[in-house]
């Protein structure tokens, strides 16, 4: 997004050639330096620029577009340095100080970069760039109630810049009024449709945790002839924070999930404290733990954790595992490793593997599952996948194949009601399984 909104900006104003000091040979050189710095070939931009100030050191377009190239390089010393000469030649000239502001802003130094476009306001209280300015470096610093205000004000001046809206959107989300920054998309969208960033971020809204959701899952199992209905889990998740998120759970999942169970008509219940970490927009960590009772009263102590990083354009990488262990039992654990690869803006190709082992297994099982992930810019999701593994049984076993498939599916009926069902079936070393499940979200959204 910051590229982009450079890039508008970098066009808008240098393509003026405002201060109008070079040749028409030096204009078609710039104009190729700033095509170069756009594209990301940054050091062929450089020398273009480089033979232009060569020849006139005190050129004032080259010198803001060589800024703007080491800006985009992250070259962020020798950007300042080339604002700050411009600055030196014509000491109000806009598009340098908006080049100066944003290269402080992009450098971490928030502050300067608020000097910056403070004085751009002085000079000149009407000017968008300004107020946008000083939207973004509030934004950028986590400010969403400090930076709706100067979005708000750009919105209401130029209402058909969808921009202003998705910036203001962004606001929102900051301060997780998910409600408010799906209407100023909405918004964004019915004066452009074809607006892929509104689009796009509103459909990642509707994946947002709202600050207060309850889950509650109920499922029905058969395997060799014998069947039962049981309460799958419950869950209370709230917000704390930007960051944080916290959640309490009651997990009999594995009453419906693991045949054994079933044919002894035997449960296995969990109750455990979970928090998820956001760190950075990039990267989130997720740590849970406590105890699970189960059959002839053997209490296990769980402990899971798992790393998500996230990358452009909706790729994300995971890694977690689980550690259950008990002094009336053999430690059961699992590790596992997942990417996600977008394909298009609706769907992506999701490919695991799973190792694990519990107790009483003379080896551990290994499986590979492939998740095909289906989303659309409403909320619905629709995931099919195929697994298939080797199952840890003695080598006496008539088989170590496990095969299976499932489907599941999420169904936002409304902003505060979802419906979620799923689908499983597994062939496996002694046993087949089925498990229908059905599960209800309740979301309470700012």
């Amino acid at each position: 997004m910051k590229k982009t909104l450079l890039f508008l900006i970098f066009c808008f104003h240098l393509t003026t050639g405002a201060l109008g000091q070079e040749t028409d040979d030096a204009r078609q050189v710039i104009e190729e330096a700033r095509r170069l710095a756009v594209s990301g070939r940054h050091l062929e931009s450089e020398a273009l620029y480089n033979r232009i100030l060569n020849q006139n050191p005190d050129n004032v377009d080259a010198l803001v577009g060589a800024g703007y190239n080491y800006s985009w390089w992250k070259q962020y010393n020798k950007a300042r340095i080339s604002f700050e000469t411009a600055l030196s030649i014509h000491s109000n000239a806009a598009e340098a100080l908006i080049g100066q502001g944003y290269n402080y802003a992009w450098s971490g130094n928030f502050e300067m970069a608020k000097r910056v476009f403070e004085h751009l306001k002085n000079l000149a209280p009407d000017n968008p760039e300004a107020i946008k300015g000083m939207g973004y470096v509030h934004l950028w610093q986590g400010n969403g109630a400090e930076a709706e205000p100067y979005f708000w004000n750009l919105a209401t001046k130029y209402p058909r810049e969808t921009e202003y809206r998705i910036a203001l959107a962004h606001t929102y989300l900051v301060r997780h009024e998910v409600k408010n920054a799906r209407i100023a998309l909405q918004s964004a969208l019915q004066i452009d449709s074809t607006n892929r960033t509104a689009a796009e971020l509103l459909q990642s809204t509707y994946g947002i945790a709202a600050p207060l959701e309850l889950d509650v899952w109920a499922g029905y199992s058969i395997t060799a002839g014998e069947s039962r209905f049981s309460l799958c889990s419950i869950q209370l998740g709230s917000q704390f924070g930007r960051k944080l998120r916290m959640y309490l759970k009651y997990d009999n999942s594995l009453t419906s999930d693991l045949a054994a169970f079933v044919r002894a008509n035997q449960e296995a219940q969990a109750l455990s404290l979970g928090g998820v970490w956001g760190w950075n927009k990039h990267h989130t960590t997720r740590l849970e733990f406590g105890v699970r009772i189960l059959p002839e009263q053997v209490t296990q102590q769980i402990f899971s954790g798992e790393q998500v990083l996230f990358f452009t354009n909706g790729m994300l990488l995971k890694v977690g595992g689980f550690y259950g262990w008990s002094d009336k039992m053999a430690s059961e654990w699992l590790g596992y490793s997942g990417i996600r690869i977008p394909l298009n803006r609706w769907y992506a190709v999701e490919p695991f593997y799973f190792r694990s082992r519990v107790e009483d297994a003379p080896q551990a099982e290994n499986r590979f599952m492939l998740n095909n992930q289906f989303r659309t810019t409403k909320g619905y999701e629709l995931n099919l996948g195929l697994f298939y593994g080797k199952a840890g049984v003695d080598a006496d076993a008539p088989s170590d194949r496990i095969l299976g498939s499932y489907v599941t599916a999420i169904l936002p009926l409304s902003q505060s009601i979802w419906g979620q069902v799923s689908w499983r079936w597994e062939d496996a070393p002694y046993y087949d399984l089925t498990v229908l499940a059905a599960g209800i979200k309740l979301r309470l959204e700012k």
